[in-house]
């Protein structure tokens, strides 16, 4: 049987605002493509200075992804706030996806990082939300 796992990390961005939308759109081109070969999907979310990211997929490709996020320079300081094991994917469409800073709604996410909630119920609801703004 496949297994699958949900996580949600925050990290401290370490962008300059004028590199922000430039390096999150880089980021989420990459991310696309090197996901899709291991059967990762997942949101990212910078709100000041912090990215939430929630990904999906196998626990060891998991895993692996978090080991190379360690070596990424754009953030520093990452903390898994939740994961948990899933039945089956709650963003299968999400290959990798990032609103457009316009567009995102804020509120339960600002609550969310202020918190570092462990409720990972409560951050697919505000990233789905954030995402379909």
């Amino acid at each position: 049987m496949n297994s699958l796992d949900q996580l949600v990390y925050c990290s401290r961005a370490r962008l300059g605002d004028a590199q922000a939308v430039e390096q999150i759109a880089d980021i989420v081109h990459v991310s696309t493509v090197r996901n899709a070969r291991v059967g990762i999907t997942g949101a990212l979310t910078l709100r000041g200075d912090v990215f939430v990211q929630l990904l999906e997929g196998s626990p060891t490709e998991l895993d692996i992804l978090m080991l190379h996020l360690h070596f990424d320079a754009r953030h520093e300081d990452i903390v898994v706030l939740a994961r948990e094991r899933i039945a089956q994917r709650a963003f299968p469409a999400w290959g990798m996806t990032a609103p457009r800073p316009d567009h995102l709604a804020t509120g339960d996410l600002d609550r969310l990082i202020a918190q570092r909630s462990t409720d990972i119920g409560s951050w697919r609801e505000a990233l789905g939300a954030a995402h379909a703004a």
